[in-house]
């Protein structure tokens, strides 16, 4: 069930990038930037059993941004991509900020949300941090090498992957890091470490096609 609901999850996050991006332009991944990272953040809290391997979710979320970032180098250029580091920044941030004050208020006696809110977003500050340290740095080097082997060799299948793989595992090891050490032992932090790197890896490779589905969608009339 969770491998079927996984796939279903990894289409249809592909998909709402190419509809945001030809109805409503960049502006459309820009929007699709900040919920994905925010919607991830919390579904990094739950973990999971898929194929076998146990792994954090949030990971298709999260692996989705860096496809809207690569439609915005090819599309607008490296300046606009890197716009995406300040709104994954702000968006984290914000997110994070309001929920924290959000835990300082006193709940009624009839109030039954402030225990699973504190369980998720207690924990959250910790998943933020690691995910604005990955995501600052990863974005910034993902953007870097697709722009510079999409200048040198015009393959957008090879700017797409190299790009993205390099910068997921970057991602990958410093999110893991910071989110999971001193919570669990060595070994199953790797392993959730591998096992989000392989789902990544699997998730780069399947959005190649939606990445030559955007470059075929023309520019809508933007400001």
């Amino acid at each position: 069930m969770n491998e079927i609901l996984w796939i279903l999850t990894l289409i249809l996050s592909f998909s709402s990038i190419i509809l945001c991006y030809k109805y409503l332009g960049k502006n459309g991944l820009f929007l699709w930037i900040i919920v994905a990272t925010i919607v991830s953040n919390i579904q990094t809290v739950k973990t999971v059993e898929l194929f076998g391997l146990e792994t954090a979710l949030g990971t298709i979320l999260y692996g989705s941004t860096f496809l809207a970032t690569d439609i915005l180098n090819y599309k607008y250029g490296l300046k606009e991509s890197r716009k995406t580091i300040i709104y994954g920044f702000l968006s984290m941030t914000i997110m994070t900020l309001f929920m924290v004050i959000c835990l300082l208020y006193k709940p009624s006696p009839n109030d039954f949300a402030q225990d699973s809110l504190m369980t998720i977003f207690s924990f959250n500050v910790r998943i933020t941090i690691g995910s604005l340290l990955g995501f600052v740095i990863s974005q910034f080097i993902d953007t870097a090498i697709f722009h510079k082997l999409q200048n040198k060799y015009n393959k957008l299948w090879l700017s797409n992957n190299v790009s993205t793989m390099i910068c997921q595992a970057i991602d990958t090891i410093i999110f893991t890091i910071v989110t999971y050490i001193g919570t669990m032992n060595i070994n199953t932090i790797f392993e959730i470490m591998l096992s989000m790197y392989i789902f990544k890896i699997f998730i780069a490779i399947c959005d190649t096609p939606f990445m030559y589905i955007a470059s075929k969608i023309k520019k809508v009339k933007e400001n």
